[in-house]
């Protein structure tokens, strides 16, 4: 993040986008491994075990990296009052995603623990589709000198207002 920027550095959103795109892919490769794979062998059980480990570990990284966003990204966008509703439901869907993570493993009864990994199969497939429109509503958002002459991005002091 660039200092009190809404905008994050190319370092900062590549990593953003790497982690994340590790946390889907490994997830929806646990998901085909689980649901459309014909018979559970010793390659497919070790296999959804690996694809596993590599979500848990980025699901990690992850909220650290949802910290971050929250004390830079989130705080100065809120008080420029860009990207409000949508942002709002891009971190809804991240909660509801940590929750249901953490339900899969502490929930209680197999019907609970079905009920959540179904939604939290069908939050994750839908994360990249509302990370998409973030993008492209946030730069729509964006001051229209910001487009036109491609300068450092809008800076929010801590008031809240916008500087140049």
């Amino acid at each position: 993040m660039r200092p009190d920027s809404i905008r994050f550095t190319r370092a900062h959103r590549s990593l953003i986008y790497a982690t994340l795109a590790v946390l889907f892919l490994s997830g929806a490769a646990w998901a085909w491994l689980n649901y459309f794979t014909v018979a559970p062998d010793d390659f497919g059980s070790a296999s959804k075990s690996f694809a596993m480990k590599i979500h848990g570990g980025a699901a990690m990284a992850v909220l650290v990296l949802i910290g971050i966003v929250l004390n830079g990204h989130v705080k100065f966008a809120w008080r420029a009052g860009r990207n409000r509703i949508n942002g709002a439901i891009f971190l809804g869907a991240f909660a509801l995603l940590t929750g249901t993570g953490y339900g899969l493993y502490y929930a209680g009864g197999e019907k609970l623990r079905a009920w959540t990994s179904w939604i939290h199969l069908s939050a994750g497939l839908i994360l990249p589709i509302l990370l998409l429109i973030h993008v492209l509503l946030g730069r729509r958002t964006r001051p229209a000198t910001e487009h036109k002459h491609h300068h450092s991005p809008a800076r929010v002091d801590i008031a809240g207002q916008a500087q140049r």
